[in-house]
């Protein structure tokens, strides 16, 4: 994936300083997007995301995403598309899943002078150095897309290359949001029936940063 704005994705000192947000803590362990907006603390927060983002990646993944993940993706063959630093994709492997972790990004080099992909420091999981659509469709049962780039169309060749009965789990905001492009949510409109209860499940212990309304969404290619 290419980052599009630079700027917001730059890491200031004050990140580099700010009290470390880890990933993967239960869901009472974090505020809601809207109470840190409403914060007296929000320049330590946004600090706190800046670092974040420079660690881990765009996505706050609790505790209890990772076991609804881990029970959505039991037995199958997952495909982590645009895996970034793979953190998640590590976690997944550590529960048994057999997911693949693909980026067009290798993170683990030391030349970064192209400023391609985001600011990731470190690599947990990289498995596949290339672009994850050649990927597709594969054997794969359930491909995983988390924070597709803005405006490019990335998330939409992923969605356009997969099979019929493949799932889809989408992570970022909606339609009109800083994810994706508006083809990919076109073509998911069209092309995929929404499986409700289980997206519903993802959803309740889903937290996010401040300024930020991403959330889960899970369809079957029909």
């Amino acid at each position: 994936m290419i980052a599009e704005d630079t700027a917001i994705l730059e890491v200031p000192e004050a990140a580099n300083v700010a009290p470390a947000l880890p990933p993967g803590l239960p869901a009472s362990e974090y505020p809601s997007g809207e109470l840190w907006e409403c914060s007296d603390q929000d320049e330590l927060l946004f600090a706190q995301r800046k670092r974040f983002l420079a660690e881990v990646g765009f996505c706050l993944i609790t505790a209890e995403v990772i076991d609804a993940l881990a029970k959505l993706s039991a037995g199958k063959k997952v495909l982590e598309a645009g895996s970034g630093s793979g953190w998640l994709a590590a976690r997944l492997g550590e529960r048994g899943i057999n997911i693949l972790a693909a980026d067009w990004t290798d993170y683990r080099t030391a030349d970064r002078s192209s400023k391609r992909g985001y600011p990731v420091r470190e690599v947990f999981r990289l498995d596949h150095h290339g672009n994850a659509v050649d990927l597709l469709p594969g054997d794969y049962d359930t491909v995983l897309l988390v924070w597709p780039n803005y405006e490019t169309q990335f998330a939409h060749n992923v969605a356009c290359a997969m099979r019929s009965g493949q799932t889809l789990i989408y992570e970022g905001e909606s339609e009109g949001g800083c994810t994706a492009d508006q083809a990919f949510f076109q073509y998911l409109r069209i092309s995929f029936k929404p499986r409700l209860s289980e997206m519903a499940e993802l959803n309740t212990n889903h937290r996010t940063f401040p300024g930020v309304h991403d959330k889960w969404w899970i369809g079957t290619k029909r």
